[in-house]
């Protein structure tokens, strides 16, 4: 074999290994979730999250039911956050204060499920699947 026959195997054994990477990459449509940040404002404790949108559509409102667990995995609180608009491909950032909640106290959050979804009313967020990641102590679970 000469150079050149192996210089271009060479390079299109490179090309075929570049592509496919590039197609197991390809991303199933979801909304990420993260819990960013917990602080403790007065009696409250402050929940930032980070979202992004990475289905194939804008989400016109978006609401989850979060069960709050202490240290002890016992329920402390139960809510619905509403996190409002998700435009494809956006990140935002929102956050919420829970009254009577200490954040050390916090253990982890179940994200129970979406809410608002009914025949009449199917808004992505009631089909599109959650990855979920925390930045902080709390765990965050579905």
């Amino acid at each position: 074999m000469r150079f050149s026959q192996i210089a271009a195997a060479y390079a299109t054994a490179l090309l075929m290994a570049g592509t496919a990477p590039a197609q197991s990459q390809q991303e199933t449509p979801h909304i990420s979730l993260e819990l960013n940040k917990l602080e403790a404002s007065g009696t409250a404790c402050r929940l930032s999250f980070v979202m992004e949108n990475r289905s194939s559509q804008d989400i016109d409102a978006a609401s989850y039911e979060i069960v709050v667990f202490g240290k002890n995995d016992v329920i402390n609180q139960m809510s619905v956050f509403d996190f409002g608009v998700l435009p494809q491909d956006k990140t935002i950032v929102r956050q919420f204060e829970l009254s009577n909640l200490t954040c050390e106290g916090t253990g982890k959050l179940l994200i129970n499920g979406p809410a608002g979804c009914s025949t009449e009313f199917v808004s992505g967020h009631c089909t599109t699947p959650l990855s979920l990641q925390s930045r902080t102590s709390v765990s965050l679970i579905q």
